[in-house]
């Protein structure tokens, strides 16, 4: 079973630290099990990507400041093919991250709502996406593009094979580093 990377475990507990939260704490805000976040933070498990976006969102951080050391980006991956790679991050106001998300053929990836205010924009490089929020879901090929308020809970999906699709996250102009 892979482990997390180091950056990612010593992203989580520093983050964690910082925040004043006992791992029982996080875990409770996170909803997820303690002896999951436990395994993470010792460097053991296979984290999920919705579970490290739950992590990030739960600690107030956008989703690279999890992932990346400050001068560089990771990928992540889950069995079954989907990745999400981190393209891009800028550090002025508003803060803007672009990904790569990579979906196998008919995999479906669900999404928890991010804070308050935080929009997607998600642009189909191959293949065919039915990407959104239950109320506005939209089917993309290549070159079409879906926004949406990602405060809400949405999701992705594969339809017609592999999948790529560059997603863009536009969080509110109170952002702040952590």
């Amino acid at each position: 079973m892979p482990s997390p990377t180091p950056v990612i475990v010593a992203n989580l507990r520093r983050l964690r630290e910082a925040r004043g939260y006992s791992l029982s704490a996080l875990a409770e805000r996170a909803a997820i099990s303690k002896s999951t976040l436990s395994q993470l933070e010792a460097g053991r498990g296979n984290p999920t990507i919705e579970t490290l976006w739950t992590l990030a969102n739960t600690l107030g951080v956008t989703f690279s400041e999890l992932l990346a050391e400050k001068t560089g980006g990771v990928t992540v991956g889950e069995p079954g093919g989907g990745q999400v790679q981190v393209v891009a991050r800028g550090r002025q106001s508003p803060r803007v991250e672009v990904y790569l998300m990579q979906l196998a053929p008919g995999e479906i990836k669900h999404s928890r709502g991010h804070p308050r205010g935080v929009r997607e924009r998600v642009m189909v490089v191959e293949g065919t996406l039915r990407v959104g929020t239950t109320r506005a879901l939209a089917v993309c090929r290549p070159g079409e593009q879906h926004e949406f308020d990602a405060d809400l809970d949405h999701r992705y999906e594969a339809l017609l094979g592999a999948t790529q699709a560059m997603v863009t996250i536009l969080y509110p102009q109170q952002w702040e580093d952590a």
